[in-house]
Parts: C-alpha cells; structure tokens; sequence
C-alpha cells in the first residue's frame, strides 16, 4: 500500500468504456488528516483529466453532534469535490434534524436505497429537492452509470431521532429493495450501476449482497473500517464476488479516518460487466500528503488551532482495529484512570467506558488538541458517579462483554480500579463471560472479588461512567429507576483526559493487565 508517491495513473485504454474512482469511508469527521486527503483528491483530478471519474463515499462522513466540525467537514467536502455518499450510521448522530441541516449545505448527494423516512421526518425535505435521493443516473463523457446507496442494517440508526425514526431496511428488505432498483435501471438501459454501501464487509453484509444481487458492478464499502487493497479472488479479504447471475462484482474499503484513500480503475466490455483483469483497486496512504492550506484555515476558523498537549514516550499504533476495540486500549487507560481519580472524591471504586467511546486512539509522536477532542474522544460524554448493584455491575460488564464476538464490534468495557477476564468462547455460547473480576482498595490492592455466577444483590459497587451508557437502548434494563439528573458529574470526557496526561507529563502506551481476553 506504499505506493510512488501515492498516484493515481490510469491503466491504458482505447476502445473499452472505463471509470476511475477515487473513494474513500469512515471518516468520522476526522479533523486531523482530513487536509492530506483533499490534497490528494486534487492529484487524482489532475492525473485522470481525460478519464471518466467519479469521486465517491461509503458513508461515516460525519460523526457527532458538533456543529462547527460537521460544518467545516462540509466545506471540506465540497471543496474535495465529493459527489455522492452512502448514509452511514454517524450521519444521524444529532438526529434526523440535524443531519438534514448537513445535507441542505452539501454539494454532494446522500443515496439512502434502503432508507426508511417517515412522513414527518425532515428528511422528507431533503427528498423533495434531491439533495437525498434513493438512487441517481450520472452521464460522463456520453456513458450513463447509476448509484445507489445503502445505510446499515445492523443499526438503530434514528435511535436519537425524538419521534418519527429514521431507520433502514432489513438486509433481506434491503437486498430485494437494490435488486427493485437495478432491474428498473436496466431497462432504462443504464447497465453500469455502483453501490455504495455502509453495510459493511462481512457475510451478512457486502458480501452477501455482492452474491444475491444483480445489475451491481461494484460495491464502494463502509462501516467495518476494512483494510481492502488490490483484487482478491479468495482469501480473508476476498473483494471478487459473483453476482446472482454470476458476473463479478468489486467491493473496495479502506479503513477508516483518512488513513488511506482508495483509487479504483475499471473497464466495462459491451454489455456493461466488468472485464475482470482489468480491474485495477489499490488503497493510497495519505501518510506522504501535505494537508491542503486552504482546509488548515477552514478548521482553524471553525475548531480553533491546534495546540500539543504532550510528547509521546511510548506510542500506540495499532494494525487494526480489534486491538483498541477488543482487548486492553492504553489510550482508554489514561481516561479511566483520570475518571477514577477524580470520581474517588465521591467514594468511586471503578471506572468504566464502552470501547467505542474512545475511538481512533493510535498516538504517534505528539498528542494534539485535534487528536485527543476531534479524532479519539469526539463524543466528550459526561462522567456521572453511580452506584450500582453487584447484579447490575456484573450485567453491565457481560453485556458488553457478550459483543466481543459479533459482527457489530465490540463494546466491551474498558476500566480502572479493577481488572477483569472476558471469555470468546463463553460469549460465542451466550453464556456469562466475565469473570475473575477483582477491585482494588484505596491502597491499590485487589481485595474485592465478585462472584460473576452469583453476584450478592444486596451490595453495591460505586463507578464513573460516560452518560452514554445510560442511553444506549441495549441497556436501559440495567439503569431501570435510576434517575441520571440526581447522580453527581465529575467531568466530561475530553478535559479529564487532557487533565490525566498533563498530570503524567508525556504520554506513554502501557497495558497493565487490568483486561484479559481468553481466545477461543
């Protein structure tokens, strides 16, 4: 994925219909390398001038409710010339309202296939003038190609909506809903269709759509933040599928907050199917980019400058996600261990968050304003002091434990205070799969056990954790009665982070065992 400086040279062609795409997913609006990818969006546009070319997204353009970011990200976008996108889950972090405000500024469209408005909905709106549209047929150089876009399955995507909920089809829906579509654009004689899609690589996602679709040629992807590059035909990443009436369909991902930008090169024969050793996909690291000067002043303008926090000692990068998401995260560790601190002026034991609260955590050589607030604690959720039954902290802990093996991602629990052990094999049951859980004391000796099997109801266990874990839908069982306006804030997630590395002075990324995953 090293590419000479990272070109985008289409290959030959004089006679067959042929596209190139520069496309990228999940960017979550990424402030940080954000200016490198429009940087090199301009380099694509230069070197396929005389080529048909498209610019596209796989959804995640946003994330979170703050209005200056998702706005600067707009401009960005615009500026980047992004054409369409699929409607990731992110997308509707502020609700329904709020990403329909997003829309009405952008110059690109949202394709939304499998998009379930109701009618009072404000992206009724949206439908109305085609900013949203369920598909779109595009003419370049004189050849028709039609786009249709889907958002996940797998979500409660208007979950934040206060009434009239957006959501998205099931897969089965969703895949009756594009072949619908598909079947209707071909006999428009529009027989070069792109999809681009937020449902994710994985079998109950882009693959089986690849395999039980027709009419689609390729599938630009989203939602899991996979690593694809080049063609593969078999393998962990096979990216090569045959369609229902066994023609290929390419599916490309490239990972996640502009750390790669994918560039796509194919050719059509004279029925409009790709012509399979003629296509080309290969993932671009941004890393060689300078960041365009113009969006510098776009971010400064909107977020304010950036500013080092700390020098990083010991740095965390991780080759892929699971390793932030599924085990220990030292970058979580210095918020759970800030959490803790300032939680134990209230009797705090422990600390906790979902995994995903800390997002894209990889530190490199300095620590930044725009990393900590705009990259890996976007949310910057409130820190709230609870007590909570054994029963209760023990199915807290599983719940969240129990998404460790499933397609979602998980949402396992990190911690301070204590250290605990998530079993995959008792998760892949649906059995309790934590279990050594220990507490440490106010000299930092374990000597709290609990008994994951028989939790004693009648003792409790103060924690700090983030507000969103009382909102989270999967949970509200747990939280029943509990009445978040009378529990004591100690913070919010952004300041008690910076707080806890300024404290230490430099940023090292150590894991002290406090989380131990059993494989399977």
């Amino acid at each position: 994925m090293d590419y000479q400086h990272q070109d985008f040279i289409p290959q030959p062609n004089k006679t067959e219909t042929q596209i190139t795409i520069l496309y990228t997913n999940d960017m979550h609006g990424d402030v940080v390398r954000i200016g490198r990818y429009t940087t090199a969006q301009k380099k694509f546009a230069k070197q396929n001038r005389k080529t048909t070319k498209l610019t596209l997204a796989g959804g995640d353009l946003y994330l979170g409710k703050n209005e200056d970011r998702n706005d600067a990200i707009t401009k960005i976008l615009n500026l980047s010339k992004l054409e369409y996108s699929a409607i990731g889950n992110h997308e509707l972090d502020g609700g329904s309202e709020f990403f329909e405000e997003n829309i009405e500024k952008a110059k690109y469209k949202f394709i939304g296939t499998n998009l379930v408005v109701p009618p009072k909905n404000p992206l009724n709106k949206c439908l109305k003038n085609k900013t949203l549209v369920r598909s779109h047929v595009v003419m370049k150089n004189g050849t028709k190609f039609a786009l249709l876009g889907v958002s996940p399955s797998d979500k409660p995507i208007g979950n934040l909506d206060k009434k009239n909920k957006v959501s998205a089809m099931s897969l089965e829906d969703t895949i009756k809903a594009i072949n619908a579509e598909a079947e209707k654009l071909e006999k428009q004689g529009v027989d070069k269709i792109i999809l681009l899609s937020h449902e994710g690589y994985w079998e109950d996602g882009d693959l089986r759509i690849a395999r039980e679709t027709q009419g689609i040629d390729i599938i630009i992807g989203g939602h899991t933040h996979t690593v694809i590059d080049g063609v593969n035909k078999d393998g962990k990443t096979k990216n090569l599928i045959s369609s229902k009436r066994c023609e290929p369909v390419i599916i490309t991902q490239a990972g996640s907050d502009n750390a790669y930008v994918g560039y796509l090169d194919v050719l059509f024969d004279k029925k409009g199917v790709l012509i399979e050793d003629k296509i080309k996909n290969k993932l671009v690291s941004l890393d060689g980019y300078k960041s365009d000067k113009k969006v510098n002043r776009i971010l400064k303008k909107a977020v304010g400058e950036n500013e080092i926090i700390a020098e990083v000692q010991i740095p965390f990068i991780p080759t892929q996600e699971n390793e932030e998401r599924e085990m220990e995260n030292p970058s979580a560790n210095y918020l759970l261990d800030g959490m803790l601190r300032r939680g134990q002026k209230y009797g705090a034991e422990v600390s906790l968050i979902n995994a995903p609260s800390m997002k894209s955590s990889r530190v490199g050589d300095t620590l930044t304003k725009y990393d900590v607030c705009y990259r890996m604690i976007p949310y910057n959720d409130k820190l709230l002091v609870i007590d909570l039954t054994e029963k209760q902290f023990v199915d807290l802990l599983n719940s969240q434990a129990q998404t460790i093996v499933s397609n979602g991602g998980s949402q396992m629990l990190h911690c301070a205070g204590m250290r605990y052990t998530i079993s995959r094999k008792a998760a892949k049951d649906g059995k309790i799969c934590v279990k050594n859980i220990e507490i440490k004391d106010k000299n930092g000796n374990f000597t709290r056990k609990i008994n994951s099997l028989k939790p004693d109801k009648s003792k409790t266990v103060r924690c700090v954790i983030n507000d969103y874990l009382m909102k989270e839908e999967r949970l509200l069982p747990i939280f029943k009665g509990i009445n978040e306006k009378k529990l004591q804030v100690v913070g919010k997630e952004q300041e008690v982070f910076i707080e806890q590395v300024k404290m230490d002075g430099s940023f090292k990324a150590k894991r002290d065992g406090r989380i131990t995953v059993e494989e399977l």
